[in-house]
């Protein structure tokens, strides 16, 4: 069989929490050595928080995630923490380098267009918008992520059943509770479950990735070196020190990602304490706890752009508005 003419399609069905995480890796690791281009789905059973390599675990909020909370896995591959539960299907497509376009945000857009034919093919009318965000409307409906483990390029991405907007704001770090509670806000009014089949998807998916590969589809289940790395992998993921990664340095604010081009921010200026949040280019929410123990609401009826809000913000306090500039050209990622 020529391992470039095919495409392997392995449906690992329930997993453990771990294995959501280890499973794919082992196959990345596969392809990296050889194995075919491959398409896997699997549903955790339990809930968890995975975060991604370049990442510090002290993003997340310790009294959820870790010992006595839940489970934390670092995954090879980029992104914020994310919270996972038995609500979502999980596919991955993972395939050698050499196939894929040299730019990331290219391969990228290219790994997940079958996906959102996918997602119409079982009635939901998804669209890939110009940040390549899978959205329905304006809001997210797949969460993915994307990168490179070896000579393997891979993407992540999910459907999702049902979301718990509040267990998903809560394992996330948040240095106040109005950052939190904007958070939360910002993630109720822009991702969005939409339940559907999973074996209805699992199906159109492994249809519409055969065509757009130009690849025959087959069943198949992992190799006997995929299951050597899946060993070694379960390992490396529960090890203390690889969920704790490197430590990294801090801007001075603080910044959470809800969607490609949406983000809230908070940090301080003359005692002044600030949240913002960011659609684009535009401002949705702020507020500001002064100095004095006073809180300052600026009620915004529809977004305004960045520009006009710093321009009337400098006028009161030039510090506020120069942050706000800070954390506006820093979106996470």
């Amino acid at each position: 069989m020529d391992m470039l003419s095919t495409l392997r399609i392995i449906d690992f069905g329930e997993v453990s929490a771990l294995r959501s995480q280890t499973l794919w890796h082992a196959v990345a690791h596969g392809v990296s050595a050889g194995s075919p281009p491959t398409l896997s789905f699997m549903e955790p059973t339990e809930p968890y928080v995975s975060i991604g390599f370049h990442r510090s675990s002290k993003e997340l909020d310790p009294t959820v995630c870790g010992p006595g909370g839940l489970p934390v896995f670092r995954r090879m591959v980029g992104g914020g923490p994310v919270y996972i539960d038995r609500g979502q299907l999980f596919f991955q497509v993972v395939i050698p380098e050499a196939m894929t376009p040299a730019r990331r945000g290219d391969a990228v857009r290219w790994l997940l267009e079958p996906a959102v034919t996918a997602f119409r093919d079982v009635g939901i009318a998804a669209e890939l918008d110009d940040r390549n965000e899978v959205v329905l409307g304006d809001r997210k409906i797949c969460g993915h992520a994307g990168g490179q483990i070896e000579q393997a390029v891979v993407v992540v991405g999910n459907v999702i059943n049902s979301f718990d907007h509040e267990m998903a704001a809560s394992v996330v770090r948040a240095p106040s509770p109005r950052a939190r509670e904007e958070f939360l806000r910002q993630m109720k009014r822009f991702v969005t479950p939409t339940p559907t089949d999973f074996g209805a998807f699992i199906e159109a998916a492994g249809q519409r990735y055969a065509e757009a590969l130009g690849l025959k589809p087959f069943p198949d289940d992992l190799s006997a070196t995929e299951r050597r790395h899946l060993a070694e992998l379960d390992e490396l993921f529960v090890d203390p020190g690889w969920i704790r990664g490197v430590d990294r340095r801090s801007n001075g604010w603080w910044l959470a990602k809800v969607k490609s081009g949406v983000w809230v921010g908070h940090g301080s200026s003359n005692g002044h304490r600030v949240t913002v949040a960011f659609e684009g280019d535009r401002i949705c929410a702020l507020n500001v706890d002064l100095e004095d123990g006073s809180r300052a609401d600026l009620e915004i009826s529809s977004p305004r752009s960045i520009e006009e809000m710093v321009e009337t913000l400098g006028e009161v306090d030039p510090g506020v508005a120069d942050l706000i500039l800070e954390m506006a050209a820093r979106p996470p990622a």
